[in-house]
């Protein structure tokens, strides 16, 4: 019931989008800054979406900033996927490209030093984020409340009506070091029995981690771990399909939407124990397992690989359908119109 307008720093690749997510998206309006993608200063590109925000803020009746970070634009809902500031401590790992020379650290420095007074710029109006782990985090780092939102995860396209389960572990994962991608050749050692694959999107540097992936199962002697980057999504359903497990491997993961996309296939889920995956989505042990260290990951697996995991299976099915599209809808039509009525209500 709501006209939508997207504002963005580049034009969108709908075809691109629609080959990822296996279906058509379109908004009603796209308003573009620049005709083309910028391949350099990407970061900077995107703040500019503060600039539309400006120009549209007497247009529209509402504006949600789904950038991610803070950034200088007047919204009155912003959805903060984390708090930059704590991922740069707690996951240095991730910004590894921009200290390795001195024009990355150029590069890098103004952006870093505006997320870090994230705290005083931040004029966001409601906020909002993806966990109950990040809402904490948003806490400890801006002194900010937020309410959670569980990210829409369009968990239809994966519940099937016939299952052929194998003994196959499947980790889904953006291809780059800080998703903890390298401990799956120490587990899959431990667990002989079952087979392994790695399945997910490469960028700048992922051939660099499958090449490690590679020697690093050539000096552990491995030979059950198979890595197939960028596959389609029919690929990837067929995956999840036969998969009995899905193994999470990121600590201090946000949320974790591949956990949710496996635990609707049946998939029984594996997750370290920290971040959203294992305080939301499996709820402590309650919907999965987790893990401290690569030997309790491969005992687990190794004990569920000789189990029946059909009621554990049942239990994940039931579990995911929290956080389907139709949840999201529903819980942000509800953050809106409080949004729209508390404006309406005047101070």
């Amino acid at each position: 019931g709501h006209e939508v307008v997207l504002g963005t720093a580049d034009k969108t690749d709908w075809q691109r989008v629609e080959r990822h997510f296996g279906r058509k998206v379109m908004v009603d309006g796209e308003l573009a800054l620049l005709p083309f993608r910028l391949g350099a200063f990407g970061i900077y590109a995107r703040l500019m979406t503060g600039l539309i925000a400006l120009r549209l803020r007497g247009e529209v009746d509402l504006i949600i900033n789904t950038h991610g970070d803070v950034i200088p634009a007047p919204a009155d809902i912003t959805y903060v996927h984390y708090p930059l500031p704590a991922l740069m401590v707690e996951s240095p790992e991730t910004f590894f490209k921009y200290q390795r020379n001195l024009f990355w650290r150029l590069y890098y420095t103004p952006y870093g030093l505006l997320q870090g007074g994230s705290r005083l710029i931040f004029k966001g109006g409601l906020l909002l984020t993806n966990s109950s782990y990040s809402r904490e985090a948003i806490w400890r780092w801006l002194r900010k409340r937020a309410v959670v939102v569980y990210p829409p995860v369009d968990v239809e396209s994966f519940v099937f009506s016939a299952r052929r389960k194998e003994d196959l572990v499947l980790t889904v994962s953006r291809l780059t070091p800080e998703k903890g991608l390298h401990l799956i050749p120490h587990i899959a050692r431990r667990v002989p029995e079952a087979h392994f694959v790695i399945a997910g999107a490469t960028q700048k540097g992922s051939a660099a981690l499958i090449a490690r992936l590679g020697h690093l199962c050539d000096r552990l002697g491995v030979r059950n771990v198979e890595v197939r980057p960028d596959i389609s999504f029919t690929e990837l359903r067929e995956l999840y399909a036969k998969a009995r497990i899905l193994l999470h491997t990121m600590v201090g993961e946000h949320f974790g939407i591949s956990v949710v996309e496996g635990m609707a296939s049946g998939c029984v889920p594996v997750v370290h124990r920290s971040g959203g995956p294992w305080t939301d989505i499996v709820k402590n042990g309650e919907y999965g397992f987790g893990y401290d260290t690569i030997h309790e990951a491969a005992d687990t697996i190794r004990a569920l690989i000789a189990s029946d995991l059909t009621e554990m299976s049942r239990r994940a099915i039931v579990r995911a359908q929290e956080f389907s599209e139709q949840r999201f809808k529903e819980r942000m039509r509800g953050v809106v119109a409080a949004v729209l009525a508390a404006r309406d209500k005047g101070p």
